[in-house]
């Protein structure tokens, strides 16, 4: 009974752990109206992080990105990444970049995981403080 009780522990305990990290699948937000637009995978890469849109949910109103500069000029979305070069600081996230694929421009980006299910993500230009602040859910 005891080894059962240590093993669900250490199970809960690494399920736990794995929900508390900033990688994974996120339901995005709409800078706007707080819309959820499509599904984020955010990865590690080189103590980085990059988000890459996997999927377009039914309330996505942008398919392509139009005004996108170069090689993602009038590129579908899915498939794109959005989001990189963001540093990797624990459960924080900073000095990144964040496309926003409605107007093609690329805005400063810094992540918190404020919980194990809600990555809080700000765009901005210049001061973190004048920018948009969006609370994403992991999918």
């Amino acid at each position: 009974m005891k080894k059962l009780f240590i093993v669900s522990l250490i199970t809960f305990s690494y399920f736990q752990m794995m929900q508390s990290q900033v990688t994974g699948l996120w339901k995005s937000t709409d800078h706007i109206d707080d819309t959820e637009r499509s599904i984020v995978e955010i990865y590690e890469q080189n103590g980085k992080y990059f988000g890459r849109v996997q999927k377009l949910l039914p309330a996505a109103t942008v398919t392509h990105c139009t005004g996108c500069d170069g090689d993602q000029k009038n590129k579908s979305i899915v498939g794109m990444v959005i989001m990189s070069d963001i540093i990797k600081k624990g459960n924080l996230g900073t000095d990144g970049k964040i496309l926003d694929p409605s107007n093609g421009k690329w805005y400063s980006c810094d992540i918190e995981l404020v919980s194990p299910d809600k990555l809080k993500v700000i765009g901005y230009l210049g001061f973190p403080m004048l920018g948009k602040t969006m609370y994403w859910k992991r999918a």
